[in-house]
C-alpha cells in the first residue's frame, strides 16, 4: 500500500511539473498559438470597439481580426461598418457624448494636440516601447502627430511615406485603341495626344476618369502636379516653406486646376467623373470606360480585390513639360489609431494593438494595399503583386524629405490645434469641382480667397499661442535655406535664424 501510495504521488508530482513547464514555455508567445495564461480576456468575455476610416483597408482588419478572435476566442472585437464620409461627424458626436470606442481612427479635424489636452487618449509608451519603435521607419514618431512632450499617443495605421499619386493604365483599353505601354503618358500634352487616339477609337471610352466628389484626393494630385511648376509650394497642404505663407494661388495649382478644365472642355475628361467618388470612378475604369485614372497606392488593391480587374500598369503622375514633381515627406503619420482614455478594456485594447502590429501590416501587405511601416515586414514578407510592387516604387521616389515647423518649434503642434478650429471650410477639390461644373468662373481669384482665409488664420492661431506664453512666431513657419527636390537635414535645421 505504501508503495503503491508513494507510486501515484511520484505521478501527479510529475503531472503538476510537466504542466508547469508547458504554462512557462507559453508564457510570453503572441500570435498564433498564443497561451490563454497571457490573454486577459480568458478570464472573462470581453467586447473591444474598434472604428476605422479607411474602407481600402476593409478587408485586411477584418482579417486580423477574426485571426487574432481565433488565437484569443473570449475577446470580441466589434468593428462597425462606418462610410468614411461620415467619420469626423460621428467621432466628434461621440466625442460630445463622452462616448468613444475602446480604439478609434484620427480625424484631422480633431489634432492629436486638442485630443490630448481634453483627456481623451490614452498614453500608449508601454505598447511602443523604445525597442517596439526602432522598428519602424524613422520619422514615424514625429511630435505633434504620434507624439506629445516625447510620450506616444498614437500607433501608426499606413507607413508615413505615404499619399503620393501615380497614373494607372487600363491596358485592354489601350490595346483596342493600337498603343501600347510605351504610349503611356509623361507630360500634359503626351496625355492630350493620346487622348485624342483613345477617343476616336471608341464612343463610350474616354481617356480620363477621376472621382471628383473625393475632394481631399482631388487636393493632393492637383498639389502634386503643382509641384512640377512651382516646387517651393508643398503638395501636402498648399504652404510655401521659403516664405512661410500658404499659397493655394500659385502658378502650380491654378495651371493644374485649368489643365484639367481642358480636358473636360476636350472631352478627354470622362463626363461622370464630375458627380462620382473614387470608387465609382475605379469601377468605372475596370470595366473598360476609361483608358486612365489617377490616385494612390492604394488603387491596386481596390481594383484587384473589389473590381476583380488585373489588366492594368502604373506609372507616375503625368504633369508640364514632363517637370519633375514630388510629395513632401515631413516625418509626419497621418493615419493612426488612439485608444480612449476611458477604455474599460485597455489590457485587452493593448493586447489587440501589439497584436495588430504584427499582422495587419502583414496582411495589408500581402493584399497590396499599402507598405508596411515596420521595415523588416516589407523586407520579409513575399508579395507577389507586380502592380502594388512599382507604385510603392513610384511613390518611394516621389517622396522628398522637407522641413516641417514642428521639428523647429514644438509650439507649432499648438498652433496647428489652433488653426484647426478657424480653417476656411473651403479646399482645393472642392474649388475644382466648382470650376468644372461652373459655379465657379475665376478659379484664381478663388484660390487667392482661401490662400489669405488660410493666412489670415495661421496668423491669429501664432499669436494666441504666443500670448499664451509660448514662445513662437512667424519665422517658425519660413525656410529659407531649404532647396525643393533636395533632402532637408538635422543641420540646415541647426543653422536657421533664432
Amino acid at each position: 500500500m505504501k508503495k503503491t501510495a508513494f507510486v501515484i504521488l511520484a505521478s501527479v508530482a510529475a503531472i503538476i511539473l510537466l504542466l508547469t513547464g508547458c504554462a512557462s514555455n507559453n508564457t510570453g508567445q503572441s500570435g498564433s498559438g498564443a497561451s490563454a495564461v497571457n490573454d486577459p480576456g480568458a478570464k472573462d468575455p470581453v467586447t473591444i470597439t474598434y472604428w476605422s476610416r479607411w474602407p481600402e483597408s476593409k478587408q485586411a482588419i477584418e482579417q486580423t481580426i477574426a485571426e487574432f478572435e481565433k488565437d484569443y476566442p473570449n475577446i470580441h472585437v466589434d468593428f462597425p461598418d462606418i462610410v468614411s464620409s461620415q467619420y469626423t461627424t460621428q467621432l466628434q458626436a461621440a466625442i460630445s457624448s463622452n462616448s468613444l470606442p475602446d480604439i478609434f481612427a484620427n480625424s484631422t479635424s480633431v489634432p492629436i494636440d486638442q485630443l490630448n489636452r481634453l483627456g481623451l487618449i490614452h498614453n500608449l509608451d508601454d505598447v511602443l516601447t523604445e525597442e517596439r519603435k526602432q522598428q519602424f521607419y524613422e520619422g514615424t514618431w514625429t511630435e505633434g502627430y504620434m507624439t506629445l512632450d516625447g510620450g506616444v499617443y498614437a500607433l501608426p495605421h499606413f507607413t508615413p511615406r505615404r499619399y503620393s499619386h501615380m497614373l494607372y493604365y487600363n491596358k485592354d483599353v489601350l490595346t483596342q485603341a493600337g498603343l501600347t505601354e510605351n504610349d503611356v503618358p509623361k507630360s500634359w500634352e503626351d496625355l492630350e495626344k493620346v487622348g485624342e487616339r483613345i477617343k476616336q477609337a471608341g464612343s463610350d471610352v474616354y481617356p480620363l476618369i477621376l472621382g471628383i466628389k473625393t475632394d481631399w484626393l482631388v487636393t493632393g494630385y492637383v498639389g502634386q502636379m503643382a509641384t512640377a511648376i512651382k516646387p517651393e509650394v508643398v503638395p501636402n497642404d498648399g504652404f510655401n516653406l521659403q516664405t512661410g505663407q500658404y499659397e493655394f494661388d500659385s502658378p502650380g495649382y491654378v495651371e493644374s486646376i485649368e489643365f484639367l478644365k481642358k480636358l473636360q472642355d476636350e472631352k478627354l475628361l470622362h463626363p461622370n467623373s464630375l458627380v462620382i467618388d473614387y470608387r465609382e470612378a475605379s469601377s468605372l475604369f475596370a470595366a473598360g470606360k476609361a483608358a486612365f485614372i489617377i490616385d494612390g497606392t492604394f488603387l491596386s488593391s481596390e481594383l484587384q480585390q473589389n473590381n476583380k480587374f488585373n489588366d492594368f500598369g502604373v506609372a507616375p503622375l503625368p504633369t508640364k513639360d514632363e517637370k519633375p514633381s514630388y510629395y513632401a515627406f515631413q516625418g509626419e503619420t497621418k493615419a493612426t489609431l488612439h485608444v480612449s482614455k476611458n477604455t474599460k478594456h485597455y489590457e485587452e485594447a493593448k493586447l489587440f494593438l501589439n497584436y495588430y502590429m504584427d499582422h495587419f501590416y502583414v496582411n495589408q501587405l500581402k493584399l497590396g494595399v499599402e507598405g508596411s511601416p515596420i521595415i523588416e515586414q516589407n523586407k520579409t514578407t513575399q508579395v507577389d503583386n507586380p502592380q502594388f510592387l512599382q507604385a510603392q516604387d513610384i511613390q518611394d521616389k516621389a517622396f522628398i524629405l522637407s522641413p516641417h515647423p514642428y521639428t523647429r518649434n514644438k509650439a507649432a503642434v499648438q498652433v496647428n490645434t489652433e488653426l484647426n478650429g478657424k480653417k476656411p471650410k473651403e479646399n482645393v477639390g472642392k474649388i475644382v469641382e466648382g470650376y468644372l461644373t461652373g459655379q465657379i468662373t475665376d478659379v484664381k481669384s478663388q484660390l487667392t480667397q482661401l490662400s489669405a482665409g488660410y493666412n489670415q488664420s495661421l496668423k491669429e492661431s501664432i499669436q494666441k499661442v504666443s500670448q499664451s506664453g509660448q514662445k513662437i512666431g512667424e519665422q517658425d513657419y519660413q525656410f529659407p535655406n531649404w532647396t525643393p527636390f533636395t533632402p532637408y537635414t538635422s543641420d540646415q535645421y541647426r543653422n536657421l535664424p533664432k
